[in-house]
């Protein structure tokens, strides 16, 4: 047994977790289907994606200080609420991220071999899955990395535009006289780019000083990542009415108007972004859903493992529903499935969260209230996109 303490990350550490959480394939494709949805209020979506995910992690904190088991909100919810509570939210969880999957598989398409969108898709969801079925899973240390070259690319991306802004055509919504803005929709789309804060709540222990340090990671992370993609959305605004006309990537489009040829550091950087929150949700979603398997919400030959203690069957049929829906819309339509179902999610997370006793309580009931609100509207909002492209 290993005589090493439990709490091993620093305050840094954390921030460094939930940066790689939230930052992957997302940032690299919202801004485009946000600003066809919400035009000149793009950055009024941004912030009210934001507010929910800050909302949304208040609770999950309050709650993971209480629960240690693991599946998050579906465990929670069968502490706090009921058995079918908890197994409606261990479903939003469990469809809502393999659409994810899908959707990040979609983006990689798009970065690497746009004319074989699909089949790239397909063809790295089974690579990835493979990979998590043989038992060689993502590090912390590997996370950090990725998140690193992602986060110093934004950066670089914003520096450039903030330098070459000048080169740029002036910003404008060609969107018709007819448009009328979607800015809820748009914040539900947003909110598929910050998905992944709530890792760092369940981090618990592992953190030094974690009833101080747990709370500044997550505030700290979600305002860099915020920072982030507002500095996006300034430098992009000039070229995202020109990207959405020609269904460009507002990332290739920016750097071709400036005349810089990093197209192909975009598309390397686009690709390990992808590839590495691929790995991770894969990962993720599987072990939630053997755990559903273990407790018979789900069919029980799910929580099977191999000799690489990884839960294969879940692995292939988590990969087997993200290849459908691949094949099954366009990125934006299995962006709003993902938003609708962990939106819905986090909804039952707060309503855990307002069942718990005073005595656990660190934020005002207030919180989840207008957490679960919001989260409530916008799910709906991404629920009538997702039925318009049905």
């Amino acid at each position: 047994m290993s005589n090493l303490p439990r709490q091993q990350l620093s305050l840094i550490g954390a921030v460094a977790i939930g940066l790689a959480s939230m930052l992957g394939a997302g940032v690299f494709i919202v801004f485009r289907e946000a600003f066809a949805l919400a035009g000149e209020w793009l950055w009024l979506s941004l912030l009210l994606a934001g507010l929910v995910a800050a909302l949304n992690s208040a609770s999950i904190l309050q709650l993971a200080r209480q629960v240690d088991r693991p599946g998050g909100v579906y465990a929670y919810a069968s502490v706090y609420l009921n058995d079918k509570v908890a197994k409606t939210a261990g479903f939003a969880f469990v469809i809502g991220k393999i659409a994810s999957i899908a959707a990040i598989g979609l983006v990689f398409g798009a970065y690497v071999l746009p004319g074989y969108q699909q089949a790239i898709a397909i063809t790295l969801i089974a690579v990835l899955a493979l990979i998590n079925i043989l038992g060689i899973q993502r590090t912390a240390t590997v996370a950090m990395i990725l998140a690193s070259i992602t986060v110093l690319f934004l950066a670089l991306t914003i520096a450039t535009g903030l330098i070459h802004g000048q080169e740029l055509p002036p910003a404008t919504v060609s969107a018709g006289k007819d448009f009328e803005p979607q800015i809820v929709t748009a914040a539900a789309i947003f909110f598929f780019a910050f998905a992944g804060y709530a890792r760092v709540a369940t981090l618990g222990n592992e953190v030094r000083n974690a009833r101080v340090n747990i709370p500044l990671a997550i505030a700290i992370s979600l305002l860099l990542v915020l920072a982030l993609y507002g500095g996006l959305a300034v430098v992009l605004s000039p070229v995202l009415a020109s990207s959405v006309a020609s269904n460009q990537l507002p990332f290739l489009v920016f750097f071709s108007e400036i005349g810089l040829p990093f197209e192909g550091v975009t598309v390397v950087v686009a690709a390990i972004a992808s590839a590495g929150s691929m790995l991770a949700l894969l990962a993720g979603v599987s072990r939630t859903a053997a755990e559903m398997g273990a407790d018979e919400a789900l069919p029980p030959s799910l929580a099977n493992r191999n000799k690489f203690g990884s839960p294969w069957v879940a692995e292939l049929a988590v990969a087997g529903l993200a290849a459908l829906l691949v094949l099954a819309g366009p990125i934006s339509w299995v962006m709003s499935l993902s938003s609708l179902g962990v939106l819905f999610y986090y909804a039952i997370g707060h309503l855990s969260a307002l069942a718990q006793p005073v005595t656990e309580r660190m934020f005002p009931r207030l919180v989840s209230w207008f957490g679960l609100l919001l989260c409530l509207i916008l799910a709906s909002s991404a629920g009538v996109m997702f039925a318009a492209g049905l």
